[in-house]
């Protein structure tokens, strides 16, 4: 009996640790939010965890057709996990709030961006335009933990003119 107490402490003090690694789910809801014209951002159902992308005039600019941009220093793509759900708004203070906290930022090392261009056109006039936007080739990657994903609609954003 001794013997196997010995042998059952054994095993759970030298037993392997997983580490705390999570890996994000990236399902996120169909609706882009944006603050001003070029931060466009998707929350999951809850809104703990988001993806943000902030573009500039060139990406945003009303020509039709399909462009590609690679993730860089001006076009970025940030993934945040949050304590608890955010507002609509929370990316469109100039500084956020101290609360909920943010538990993980990841931010994009490269990636390409896929906008989709195309016109909204209201009684033979144009209106606006809708963006439709893909991520591809998208790699996050922080010390030891690295996430990929090869494609990820991020949906589809409208601006009025």
């Amino acid at each position: 009996m001794k013997k196997l107490i010995i042998l059952f402490l054994a095993f759970s003090l030298l037993s392997c640790n997983d580490g705390d690694f999570d890996v994000p789910v990236f399902q996120f809801t169909d609706t882009v939010n944006s603050c001003g014209e070029y931060i466009l951002h998707i929350k999951n159902s809850n809104s703990t965890e988001v993806l943000v992308l902030t573009l500039s005039t060139t990406e945003i600019a009303g020509v039709v057709g399909e462009e590609q941009y690679n993730i860089s220093s001006s076009l970025e793509a940030t993934y945040r996990i949050f304590e608890e759900g955010i507002s609509s708004n929370y990316f469109c203070q100039n500084i956020p709030p101290s609360t909920p906290k943010v538990i993980k930022e990841l931010n994009a090392e490269s990636g390409i961006i896929t906008v989709i261009t195309n016109e909204i056109i209201t009684n033979d006039v144009i209106t606006g335009y809708s963006y439709t936007i893909t991520l591809s080739e998208l790699l996050f990657n922080e010390n030891s933990e690295r996430i990929f994903f090869e494609n990820l609609d991020f949906g589809i954003f409208t601006m009025n003119l």
